[in-house]
């Protein structure tokens, strides 16, 4: 390129020249809702993107436990011991003096976030797990829960305990908390319902809860919703028949019919077309089946004169063989490296304020066999600790109450302390592991090797910048104050390192979990790790 000689002409247009490139930079890293990244090698740099709550500006199958383990046992040989979990922050449990009002939906109801509850991981719960379980819910910014009951007696006597309790918190709610809400998925993949007396008996058991003060209402009507169950035969009456006797039940506690927002796999319109169905759940919909995850499947469902609940999810990884103690042959993933669970909740967030969704519902809060639980494990696993021990979810469950109240309350986006979540898969997709009896699970290679990162930056900080370090490979990022920022890397094997500094020195410094090789696994894992770092600036 010619630049003239002239001491006065030659800077400005050099100025220009350098401005021009990094435009052509910038127009061609990824923003969220764009189409995935192109990632083929470890060679290649990150890709940033950057989510802001202004919506013209947005940068940068089931069985009773477990919707669906592995043959019990089985160690996953970690090469040394994993770090510490990292424990959800205390920020997190302080009430948010910064949340505005409310924000509506298009319905006219206040938007509201849940989370899916399996009740048959609860067998040993006391009512002191209960209790911390509401405890922790209420501190990361949930609603409710949605207890999925299955037929055992002792699932039932288990969500009166938690009604109870939910409706006592009702009547002496902890400073600075909404209480805990309650209302009941049905899983009609595990549930009678061939006969009337399947209907009678099991709207007989639920519809005290239902009246009770710990119940989910949506204006004057308790919500139900189900886990399938559209082919529910109930002695050839149906849905509609059960609704009725429900109905019949309630009115002796004074309160009005059920609001029935069940999750039906069926086509879109035909759902919402059925007389008997008051709101739509698409379960599926939290992950991807290909590569990248957008609202498409999700449309047909929004703006309708019923509301929509949306489901969203971290990831989704089982791996159940077909013999021994917990034969549910069950072993495959869904696409979830991709940043899955932070571009989810953007797409609904970048949607005009009275689009969208009345409510979001995360699954889950303690699906351990499924690996998208965002609670710590409590309670009775279903065969899946050879895949969940030791993988702990902080930053999913972190990340939920940072969304939550953005996408509900209109939370700032970033607050006073710096903030670093981190999570990836813990082995490369293409590793051999031949002593898995199970085998690899099936889309396996629709996984990439990725690991994920966020960072909040307060305002005005200097100069900070993040060194990680993955494996061999160095990584420095200059990050932007005031912005939500999430980035991906390629991953390699090896140690995992990061640290935070600005012009005032370093803030944070933390490791990950070790990235294996095959030399100690004794069987594949499709999890996720996850760690959270919190600092005062």
């Amino acid at each position: 390129m010619y630049l003239p000689k002239s001491p006065i002409v030659r800077p400005f247009l050099t100025f220009a020249v350098l401005c021009l490139a990094l435009y052509s930079l910038l127009a061609h890293w990824e923003q969220f809702g764009g189409p995935g990244p192109h990632l083929p090698g470890a060679s290649e740099k990150q890709v940033i993107f950057q989510a802001s709550h202004n919506h013209d500006d947005m940068h940068a199958k089931p069985g009773t436990g477990t919707h669906g383990g592995v043959v019990p046992g089985g160690d996953h040989g970690y090469h040394g011991a994993p770090p510490p979990p990292p424990k959800p922050s205390e920020s997190a449990s302080k009430p948010n003096s910064t949340l505005g009002k409310p924000i509506m939906a298009s319905t006219g109801y206040e938007r509201r976030v849940v989370a899916h509850f399996m009740l048959g991981n609860t067998y040993p719960f006391t009512e002191k797990n209960w209790e911390d379980t509401f405890d922790l819910a209420e501190a990361h910014g949930l609603d409710g829960l949605a207890l999925n009951l299955g037929p055992e007696d002792w699932q039932l006597t288990q969500a009166r305990v938690a009604y109870d309790l939910a409706s006592r918190r009702h009547d002496s709610p902890k400073a600075g908390r909404k209480p805990i809400e309650l209302f009941f998925s049905l899983d009609m993949n595990v549930l009678a319902h061939q006969e009337w007396h399947d209907a009678t008996s099991l709207g007989d058991k639920i519809a005290p809860l239902l009246a009770s003060k710990g119940q989910m209402m949506r204006g004057a009507q308790p919500i139900l919703s189900t886990f399938g169950g559209h082919d529910a035969y109930f002695g050839a009456r149906g849905w509609k028949g059960f609704l009725v006797h429900l109905s019949n039940q309630l009115r002796r506690y004074r309160v009005e019919h059920a609001f029935f927002w069940p999750s039906f796999f069926m086509p879109p319109q035909k759902f919402i077309d059925l007389p008997f169905v008051e709101g739509t759940f698409a379960w599926n919909n939290a992950w991807p089946k290909h590569s990248r995850l957008t609202l498409k499947e999700d449309n047909p469902f929004m703006g309708k004169d019923k509301p929509y609940m949306a489901a969203i999810s971290p990831l989704f990884f089982t791996h159940y063989g077909k013999t021994g103690e917990w034969a549910f042959d069950k072993n495959f993933i869904y696409p979830s490296d991709n940043m899955l669970y932070p571009s989810r909740w953007a797409e609904f967030m970048a949607l005009n304020e009275g689009d969208g969704p009345e409510m979001v519902q995360i699954i889950s809060w303690n699906d351990y066999g499924e690996s998208h639980a965002i609670a710590p494990s409590i309670g009775a696993q279903p065969g899946s600790e050879a895949w969940t021990n030791r993988m702990d979810h902080v930053a999913f469950l972190e990340m939920t109450k940072y969304f939550a109240d953005r996408w509900r309350n209109g939370a700032p986006e970033v607050g006073d302390e710096i903030v670093f979540w981190m999570w990836y898969r813990t082995h490369p997709k293409d590793l051999v592991i031949a002593d898995d009896p199970i085998g690899r699970p099936d889309n396996a290679d629709m996984a990439m090797d990725l690991l994920n990162f966020v960072a909040l930056i307060p305002e005005g900080m200097d100069r900070p910048m993040l060194m990680l370090s993955i494996g061999k490979e160095k990584h420095p990022v200059q990050l932007v104050p005031g912005r939500f920022t999430a980035l991906r890397f390629p991953f390699t094997t090896g140690p995992v390192h990061f640290k935070i500094e600005s012009a005032k020195g370093l803030h944070l410094r933390g490791a990950g979990h070790h990235i294996e090789d095959a030399t100690y696994l004794k069987a594949y894992n499709f999890n996720m790790w996850s760690g959270a770092w919190h600092a005062k600036v």
